[in-house]
């Protein structure tokens, strides 16, 4: 949409017969109009000189947000730049996990939702988007976000636990941690049961 000039007028002067009019708006409809002055008060002003800017790189998106929709899918949903600068032709959307291999998207101009599936649980994402028009992208706006945590779906590498004994009845048992995609979250405790089956009737051979 063509923005206007607000309808209040700027007022400037000049001693010359050429004005440079700097810090103007992109893409949108100015009127210039020019009279004399002088000592006595000003004279009839021209009539008006009516002009477009022309268009640039749009705005950043200033709303941009993300809903689970369930344990592995994300709405993901924006709106136009409060500047967008000119005409939007559309929208790229960048997403992947923190630290790996993003994936591209692009969306037209009357699109202004998406839903990502197949989320890890319990990891972090990031967003990055822009708008574009005509002249190019737009400055990228950046989210991150944590994909809905789930329960534990495996048990602690049996290859890493180490046991060892500090006293004829004390014992010590160390683990790996479990990585974000095993975990599917931010393990808060690790829970372990341990039960005897009766005292030895006989030596252990080495």
């Amino acid at each position: 949409t063509l923005n206007y000039s607000v309808p209040n007028p700027t007022f400037n002067t000049t001693n010359r017969l050429s004005y440079n009019f700097t810090g103007l708006t992109p893409f949108t409809r100015y009127n210039f109009r020019i009279a004399a002055l002088n000592i006595n008060g000003t004279g009839l002003f021209f009539r008006k000189i009516t002009n477009v800017t022309s268009e640039d790189v749009p705005g950043q998106i200033l709303s941009l947000r993300i809903t689970s929709v369930d344990n592995f899918t994300v709405k993901i949903s924006w709106s136009e730049p409060e500047k967008p600068n000119g005409i939007i032709t559309g929208y790229n959307l960048t997403l992947g996990e923190l630290g790996s291999t993003k994936t591209n998207h692009s969306h037209g101009p009357n699109t202004h939702m998406r839903r990502k599936g197949s989320l890890v649980p319990g990891v972090p994402y990031c967003v990055f988007m822009n708008a574009r028009t005509k002249v190019g992208p737009g400055k990228v706006i950046e989210k991150l976000f944590f994909s809905k945590e789930l329960s534990p779906n495996r048990s602690v590498d049996s290859q890493s636990i180490v046991f060892s004994w500090i006293q004829i009845s004390s014992a010590n048992i160390s683990w790996e941690p479990l990585t974000l995609h095993e975990a599917r979250g931010f393990p808060v405790y690790y829970i372990f049961l341990y039960d005897s089956s009766g005292p030895v009737k006989r030596a252990i051979e080495p």
